[in-house]
């Protein structure tokens, strides 16, 4: 009797040091993570105008257009077939590439490639196309597919809701990422109902007064993320070779969620993976799939594989973005004027995106570049990351030019119109007409 109460409290006060030794584990975890997240909030600090018009966007996916530019020059134009003009099927065909326009509402773009890789009955990993687009908008974009047949897409075309497929050409071409000259823009500033004192007249002349030819070359809220920034801090951890954070901060570390996915995150971060899979929401396709194949592997390294190749890439990719713009807040004190030591696109003085090729720039750009790695205590080398690719880095403009910039006034708000090249954003714009804080 004896010894076995002694084994009983033995092995009450394993389970208590064990359960302990989980609690200061978890509390340390979620202490880092969510100091990082703090830290790295986005950092889009700067402005050229900054008119603080009292507007919304995005009320409608219809107020939010993106026509995709292709290397041509031809805007994919929404609600138009361009195929008689523009996209003949190649002579010759040797039956390999499909591409074609898709038009989306209210979808990113890719769910939407995986909902037409479920009903061709083909693999996500058979399309391609040339760039992201916004969910909360109305777009078009070429895509490009291989294992398809003409006849299946035709059988879809009109079939899913809010897409549309069309312009469906035979080529003997893949399309590749970074494939478009641009995007051309339309978009909607719907003034608040509760504006005192709205005058029409007065924001025209605003804009009449302040036309827009260059903007800072900022990586929009896209890029970290509009509704959860935690992308680039996710990235930073997969660059340490910390994947159990990127795991955590990826499928865990709820900030604007509600229901039942503000429950599932929220035991994500007690490691309660289990019941964290039964409450997930299906839309929360790629949480649900790394959260399955940890616990098929225990690996958080392991888990990160299931994702697809361009969203893995995205990660580090929103990390460099970040590094990025942080270049843009040191630069604007001394301007963007071309200085000693920049090195110049088209006449433009640029920064580097931080990468395992990173050349430096000569003086003061290339003193704050070098400001920047050494506070994040970055080796280049480390950039090449096995399992996630070769972040090899590149050089970008510190300002961009806006093309073709328009707008109009109505009783309902303003239009803009405008043209921009691949890789830039139009919240950049945007944010000079109404803050940072409503995109």
């Amino acid at each position: 009797m004896k010894k076995y109460l002694m084994d009983k409290r033995k092995a009450e006060s394993q389970k208590n040091l064990n359960n302990y030794r989980k609690n200061i584990i978890l509390k340390f975890r979620k202490s880092k993570i969510y100091s990082t997240i703090d830290e790295m909030k986005p950092n889009l600090n700067k402005y050229l105008l900054n008119l603080k018009i009292n507007g919304d966007i995005k009320k409608y996916p219809e107020d939010f257009i993106v026509e995709e530019i292709t290397e041509d020059g031809i805007v994919l134009e929404h609600g138009k077939d361009l195929k008689d003009a523009y996209f003949k099927d190649t002579p010759n065909w040797n039956g390999s590439f499909i591409h074609f326009t898709l038009e989306k509402i209210n979808w990113n773009t890719m769910d939407a490639i995986r909902e037409l890789a479920k009903r061709t009955g083909t693999k996500r990993k058979n399309f391609g196309f040339a760039g992201t687009k916004d969910k909360f908008a109305l777009t078009t974009q070429r895509v490009g597919c291989f294992g398809i047949k003409p006849e299946k897409l035709e059988k879809i075309k009109d079939s899913i809701k809010d897409i549309k497929i069309r312009d469906i050409q035979k080529t003997n071409v893949k399309l590749r990422m970074g494939s478009l000259w641009g995007n051309r823009f339309t978009i909607r500033i719907r003034l608040k109902e509760n504006t005192d004192n709205v005058n029409i007249e007065e924001i025209n002349n605003i804009l009449k007064n302040n036309r827009l030819n260059y903007v800072l070359n900022y990586y929009g809220m896209q890029r970290f993320g509009t509704y959860r920034p935690i992308t680039h801090v996710v990235g930073k951890f997969i660059y340490n070779r910390d994947f159990e954070s990127a795991f955590y901060t990826y499928c865990g570390a709820p900030i604007n969620e509600t229901g039942k996915t503000l429950e599932a995150r929220k035991l994500v971060d007690e490691g309660d993976f289990k019941n964290a899979l039964k409450i997930y929401p299906k839309s929360q396709y790629y949480e649900r799939k790394m959260i399955r194949h940890y616990l098929k592997t225990n690996s958080f390294k392991e888990s990160f594989k299931v994702l697809p190749p361009q969203l893995k890439s995205m990660f580090v990719n929103a990390y460099q973005s970040y590094l990025f713009n942080e270049m843009i807040n040191k630069r604007y004190e001394y301007g963007f004027e071309a200085m000693e030591g920049d090195i110049l696109i088209d006449g433009i003085p640029t920064g580097i995106l931080i990468g395992s090729n990173s050349e430096l720039s000569g003086g003061i750009q290339g003193e704050i570049e070098k400001e920047i790695i050494d506070k994040e205590n970055l080796d280049l080398k480390a950039f090449k990351i096995e399992d996630f690719g070769n972040f090899p880095g590149a050089r970008r403009k510190l300002i961009t030019k806006v093309y073709d910039f328009n707008y109009y006034v109505d009783n309902k708000g303003i239009v803009l119109k405008f043209k921009m090249e691949r890789g830039n954003y139009a919240t950049v714009v945007l944010r000079e007409f109404i803050g940072m804080e409503l995109i």
